[in-house]
């Protein structure tokens, strides 16, 4: 008899080196890549918060998109660049579980950067834009759509350097029945 629950298989990890280089660090050689399958199955009842701490800012939107030409057909195609593909495998790698689907959630993002330039001013840097990748990056590891998303609060903090800490936690249901 065929179970209900499907079972995942977990994407190619990044290595160390790769981590490195994108929180700015160089690797001195191509890392070997070591591939490992898993199952993880959302839990029943109350869940802990899901947190994730990335030593980079995320990519910006106009930063995460690269128009090619397929040689072979002559089409033009818009694909993610080789620093967001590296981003997302990164954080896929790092979610080691998933939540329940059913559920509605909140999220949480923290992003620490200098926020003022050597003469005081505020450095221009929009981080509405930088929302939307990593939210459907973190969502679709954790195994839920991005639409039961229903809170979303983005803070900017001045440090000296840079960090995004994102939190998901899950959110009562009659709260949202009864606001409707």
């Amino acid at each position: 008899m065929a179970s209900n629950e499907q079972s995942r298989t977990r994407p190619t990890r990044i290595s160390a080196a790769d981590f490195q280089a994108l929180a700015g660090r160089q690797s001195p050689r191509k890392p070997r890549v070591q591939h490992r399958t898993w199952t993880a199955r959302p839990e029943k009842g109350s869940q802990q918060p899901f947190h994730l701490r990335l030593p980079f800012l995320p990519p910006s939107v106009n930063k995460l998109f690269t128009t090619v030409r397929d040689p072979q057909s002559g089409v033009i195609k818009r694909v993610l660049t080789q620093k967001a593909r590296k981003i997302r495998r990164l954080i896929v790698a790092l979610v080691d579980r998933q939540l329940n689907p059913h559920a509605l959630y909140e999220l949480h993002i923290d992003i620490y950067l200098p926020c003022f330039t050597g003469k005081g001013a505020v450095r221009k840097l929009d981080l509405s834009n930088r929302v939307k990748f990593i939210e459907d990056c973190v969502c679709t590891a954790l195994g839920i759509d991005d639409s039961h998303i229903f809170h979303v609060v983005l803070t900017k903090h001045d440090s000296e350097s840079e960090l995004t800490v994102l939190e998901i936690r899950e959110r009562d249901h009659q709260v949202e029945r009864d606001a409707a």
